[in-house]
């Protein structure tokens, strides 16, 4: 790590113990954190494993963090964890408070309470280094690379451990490192779609639930994976599905609104640009009703029991009562745009079968005898289905190869083209 000269700075911060750890909360402006702190890379002796740190971090990422700080106004970070050592930083508390307010507040402050407040100070002669938060550190490094200008610079929560380079010192910091990067866990795709206000996917399925009677009330299960249970008998899918159907939607098929994925979930659009999102997404199920009767009755229906009770069940019933139905209808809709309009591919993909127990979902996706869904072939039911609508990227012979392997017989023929 590169010692740099840099000025004293003095931190408003809280001081704490948790276990055998001291820690300072301290409040750091964006342009000295980007400026003092380094990775993570000292804590082995090894330079090949501290290498090892520096490569995990993915470019991508730090230039979505970038883009992140430089356009959204509501931005946010969780507190960074940073080590130091060496140089001199010093902890000074506040002895005691005045107030002229009547509400005294701090003549009622424990003597236990005055000393967790203070300041650190910073010589400048410090070496730190991010020990939870590296990604977001590439991120903010970048974004003032790129010439970030805030006035003033935004104030970030750090949080200050001392480290050793002693062999017992590395040990506690490394060991410090993995906690905190292990116990860290992503956000759940359900609370994505229940709180997300950036996730273009996230914001549309929820008003698909709130301002349509697509999927109102029972319409809709609400559950965040794709498995929808066998006592459901009145929603067609799960939210969970939704969001998948609608990433399918705005990232593959060829519209005006077509983008990267990551792109839709991190950056929020304007209020015009997201209504059209939102207008794609009802239009989608909307043609879908118009192509496909038995969604029509679905959507059409006040009470849905009757319905899907008639399409799914343990019977079959029908493949788009399913969420993997619905996922692969929508992969075949995109395959088709890159061709037809979206009305047109929905109309030439509503010419396919969509009974279960009919070929070719039978022995691709449904399995009459244990009366259960088969998730194994989802990419060979595509491309045969494709195949009957005479626009498989793959050959005759790779399809009927891979669907013979898939349902066990080998003299099996490819089902009737239906285009």
């Amino acid at each position: 790590m590169t010692k740099t000269k840099t000025k004293e700075i003095i931190l408003p911060a809280l001081r704490g113990v948790m276990g055998t750890w001291v820690y300072y909360t301290c409040l750091m402006n964006m342009e000295d954190v980007a400026k003092r702190v380094s990775y993570a890379d000292e804590i082995h002796k090894n330079k090949k494993l501290s290498d090892m740190i520096q490569r995990s971090l993915k470019a991508t990422r730090s230039a979505q963090i970038a883009e992140y700080i430089e356009t959204q106004e509501e931005r946010f970070f969780n507190s960074l964890v940073i080590a130091t050592y060496g140089g001199q930083p010093n902890w000074s508390a506040i002895d005691s408070l005045r107030s002229n307010s009547k509400n005294d507040i701090a003549n009622k402050l424990s003597e236990e309470t005055l000393n967790s407040v203070g300041f650190l100070s910073l010589s400048g002669n410090e070496k730190l280094f991010a020990l939870d938060g590296q990604h977001r550190l590439s991120g903010i490094k970048k974004a003032i690379k790129d010439g970030l200008e805030q006035d003033p610079p935004d104030d970030l929560s750090v949080i200050f451990v001392a480290h050793k380079t002693t062999t017992k010192g590395l040990e506690r910091t490394r060991r410090l490192f993995t906690t905190l990067n292990k116990t860290a866990k992503p956000v759940s795709k359900g609370d994505i779609i229940a709180l997300d206000e950036d996730d273009v996917m996230a914001i549309c399925v929820r008003r698909l639930i709130e301002e349509t009677k697509l999927f109102e009330g029972e319409r809709v299960a609400f559950v965040a994976s794709n498995n929808l249970s066998t006592s459901n008998t009145k929603s067609l899918t799960t939210i969970g599905n939704l969001y998948d159907i609608l990433t399918t939607l705005f990232t593959r098929v060829d519209t005006e609104l077509k983008k990267d994925k990551a792109e839709l979930q991190r950056a929020r659009p304007d209020d015009k640009e997201l209504k059209a999102y939102f207008d794609l997404a009802k239009q989608y199920f909307e043609l879908m009703a118009a192509n496909f009767t038995d969604l029509s009755e679905f959507f059409s229906a006040n009470e849905t029991a009757a319905i899907v009770k008639k399409y799914r069940g343990s019977h079959g019933g029908n493949a788009l009562f399913r969420p993997i139905g619905l996922a692969i209808f929508t992969d075949i809709v995109a395959h088709l745009s890159k061709r037809y309009s979206l009305k047109k591919s929905i109309e030439i993909a509503g010419k396919l079968p969509t009974t279960l127990s009919d070929i070719p979902f039978e022995g691709l996706m449904w399995d009459s005898v244990s009366q259960r869904i088969d998730n194994t072939n989802r990419v060979t039911l595509r491309e045969v289905l494709l195949y009957m609508l005479g626009n498989s990227k793959w050959t005759d012979a790779t399809i009927l190869e891979r669907y013979r392997r898939s349902i066990g017989d080998e003299n099996a023929q490819l089902p009737a083209k239906v285009v």
